[in-house]
């Protein structure tokens, strides 16, 4: 199975059991319930189980009108129709310059196990939801395939050193404060006291350790928040953008909409019911 380098892309294992094999490297073996993660998209091949033939993956996508291997998500049958593995694949284009430095100094290929995709409520339920039998493709699919990716890459990247891969400790401390302490009024001049250097070589440096600036950062981060308390809480609305760091809702409603294509309601609206 070959992918795009600017997509991620993640196998979930319905049913049956697969082996994920990147050239280079050991193949990893999926059971029921497992995903793997392949951050960059890394060309990779599947088949159903140790040993099983290669073969890329078979069947056909959810009903809707998207050609095998475009929609955000599909679920195909990996191997023969007897002895294969039902899957789930999820994809989602990263910014067309390609992911940032982070994202590309992961490994090639991650995995959950079922237990921690079990011990994560949010990633279960919307897994669930775009593997539900007979479901069509939709306008939403889109927020929940990033929705996906995003979470499994939290749950699934390596833990970084305190130093992390910076070029000088104080861009480590600038992103822990976007981090930890998204909610507070931030500017450019303040993350920059906080990492102890000048703005402009806090820009700078910040820039090229992260692949973009502190204020695209700081605004993805709040965004991402805001994104989880969307679809995993009963937070109201109304209080969602005070909560991640926006004095104005029209500010929060219009960065919402550049990073997910639709509005704060919406998403809510599009989002897996919470039991």
């Amino acid at each position: 199975m070959d992918t795009e380098p600017a997509r991620a892309v993640l196998h979930h294992v319905l049913t049956g059991r697969c082996r994920l094999a990147l050239p280079g490297s050991g193949p990893l073996d999926l059971a029921p319930g497992d995903l793997a993660l392949l951050p960059t998209g890394a060309r990779h091949r599947l088949t159903a189980g140790p040993g099983a033939p290669g073969a890329p993956p078979s069947g056909n996508p959810p009903s809707g009108t998207a050609p095998p291997g475009t929609a955000p998500a599909e679920v195909r049958i990996v191997g023969g129709a007897e002895e294969g593995a039902r899957v789930l694949t999820v994809r989602a284009r990263y910014d067309p310059r390609g992911p940032s430095p982070l994202i590309a100094a992961l490994p090639r290929a991650l995995r959950l196990d079922r237990g921690r995709v079990e011990g994560a409520p949010l990633l279960r339920e919307t897994l669930l939801a775009l593997a539900a039998p007979g479901r069509r493709t939709g306008p939403g699919d889109r927020l929940l395939a990033l929705r996906v990716l995003e979470t499994a890459l939290v749950l699934a990247a390596p833990p970084r050193p305190p130093d992390g891969p910076y070029p000088h400790p104080g861009i480590a401390r600038g992103v822990a404060a976007i981090e930890h302490r998204y909610a507070e009024p931030w500017t450019v001049v303040t993350l920059a006291r906080e990492a102890g250097m000048s703005r402009s070589a806090f820009t700078a440096a910040f820039r090229e350790a992260v692949g973009t600036s502190p204020a695209r950062h700081l605004t993805a981060r709040r965004i991402r928040e805001a994104a989880r308390l969307l679809a995993g809480t009963g937070l109201p609305q109304s209080a969602v953008p005070a909560r991640v760091g926006y004095r104005s809702r029209v500010g929060f409603h219009l960065a919402f909409r550049t990073a997910y294509g639709m509005t704060p309601g919406e998403y809510r609206a599009a989002a897996p019911r919470r039991a």
